[in-house]
């Protein structure tokens, strides 16, 4: 029955999805696509789909109190100095996920990705 309810949410969302994927000059036949904007489990999410309606990526953005524990653990382990203030998981069609993971400290803030089990420094930005 849930899972029901959560396709016929879906089903309606996508009805109202909108054409930000598309050029706003474009009509609706020569639109690239169209996204589709939902809050799940206290996580927005932002699904992008083509014009035929197959998926294309899909980032949730989690909120500060919402943060998947398992991957701050995991940067936790090399920067071990810093809060995380938020993270977005990236997922795309035969591809792995991707996180990215905000962090700050007194000093710094900086961004990592967290793929593959690996962390990559992104940007690192001083506070002087």
């Amino acid at each position: 029955m849930k899972k029901q309810f959560l396709f016929l949410l879906f089903a309606a969302a996508m009805f109202t999805a909108t054409s930000s994927f598309a050029s706003e000059k474009n009509s609706t036949e020569k639109a690239k696509g169209y996204t589709v904007r939902s809050v799940i489990d206290g996580r927005e999410s932002t699904s992008a789909y083509n014009k035929n309606g197959s998926w294309v990526y899909t980032i949730q953005t989690y909120s500060t109190d919402n943060l998947d524990k398992s991957i701050i653990d995991k940067v936790k382990e090399q920067y071990a100095n810093y809060g995380v203030t938020g993270i977005q998981k990236i997922e795309q069609p035969g591809v792995d996920a991707v996180y990215i993971v905000y962090l700050e400290n007194k000093t710094s803030l900086k961004t990592v990705r967290l793929s593959n089990n690996e962390v990559e420094l992104v940007s690192d930005y001083s506070k002087s």
